[in-house]
């Protein structure tokens, strides 16, 4: 197949390229800046040059393509507002240029979250795709509408939710790592959060799978192990790879509270980038977010089988081999 990709360059997207490049597909990606491109990849890819706002472009003549995979967004903001122009608005502004080309794919792909669907209502149970979104923050509020929106599309379209992807080189969770080699990991006081998650490499082979569906349907699909863990396993099994241990130090919610609108606050006034916005805040005390891809297998035959402790390893490694991390 012929594949329009963005996201090339993040951490999801590089993998994903290259498990397609290994399976006979060619690609053309969208890159803002080649020199963060991989070089394995720039050699492999056609690159088309630009950030999402190329979309805008009314006379932009895209080449034509079997797939689009949409993979780009953000994902730590600086304010709410970000979320939107980004993981909705920039999503309008692609299906608004495949509409106005004279082709349209056999299928889009739209890497959503499992933040569209919310926590567990009532802080237990599995979410499947037959429930009722219900995001409680910005950044799943976006990835929701724009859900709605490429679901509208007159063409097949498959919205994926991923929950927490762990994997060698994601800036996002390196955090983590980091804070596992202090022997203390500050985590929400109360009762572990219930989590799921899935390793990237699975993902990516999720997300190939989708990419082959023939049918006319629209889909939405969690992409999830079913292995569930909860937030105090997570930071344990991080620990335990690199050889140590650690001790959770509980934190009251109304501590995070406050130090969330300090962090707020103080990204506004001298323009540093938030780690712990509302989004975080949110994410980090909800007491479930768990989900199953049983409707994936189901339908394309794809499981997870990375253990939360491979998957830890592995992603350990990858940082360490990056010089992230010590060896």
């Amino acid at each position: 197949m012929r594949i329009l990709l963005t996201g090339i360059t993040g951490f999801i997207g590089s993998h994903t390229a290259r498990l397609l490049l290994e399976q006979g597909h060619s690609i053309v990606a969208l890159v803002r800046t080649p020199a963060k491109l991989a070089a394995d990849l720039a050699a492999q890819v056609t690159v088309l040059r630009g950030d999402l706002s190329l979309f805008r472009e009314p006379t932009l003549q895209l080449e034509e393509a079997d797939v689009v995979i949409h993979l780009a967004a953000v994902v730590c903001a600086e304010k709410d507002a970000d979320y939107d122009a980004v993981n909705y608005a920039a999503v309008a502004d692609l299906l608004a240029c495949i509409g106005r080309q004279s082709w349209k794919p056999k299928r889009l792909l739209f890497a959503s979250s499992l933040a569209a669907a919310g926590p567990n209502p009532g802080g237990s149970g599995v979410h499947s795709e037959a429930d009722e979104a219900q995001p409680v923050e910005s950044y799943g509020r976006a990835k929701r509408a724009a859900e709605l929106l490429v679901a509208q599309q007159p063409y097949p379209t498959t919205s994926f939710r991923p929950p927490i992807v762990l994997g060698p080189g994601d800036p996002a969770t390196l955090t983590l790592f980091q804070m596992a080699r202090r022997f203390v990991a500050p985590l929400p006081a109360g009762a572990p959060q219930q989590l799921s998650f899935v390793d990237v490499f699975d993902l990516a082979g999720a997300i190939a799978a989708m990419a082959a569906d023939s049918s006319s349907e629209h889909r939405l699909y969690f992409t999830s192990s079913e292995q569930r863990i909860t937030n105090h396993e997570l930071i344990r099994a991080i620990a335990a790879v690199q050889g140590k241990r650690v001790l959770v130090l509980p934190v009251p919610r109304p501590l995070l509270y406050l130090a969330m609108r300090v962090a707020t606050a103080f990204s506004a006034v001298t323009g540093v980038r938030n780690q712990l916005d509302e989004k975080q805040y949110r994410q980090m005390t909800e007491p479930s977010f768990v989900c199953t891809s049983a409707r994936l297998t189901a339908d394309t035959g794809w499981r997870a089988t990375t253990t939360l402790h491979d998957c830890a390893a592995r992603a350990a490694a990858g940082y360490a081999a990056a010089g992230l991390l010590p060896k």
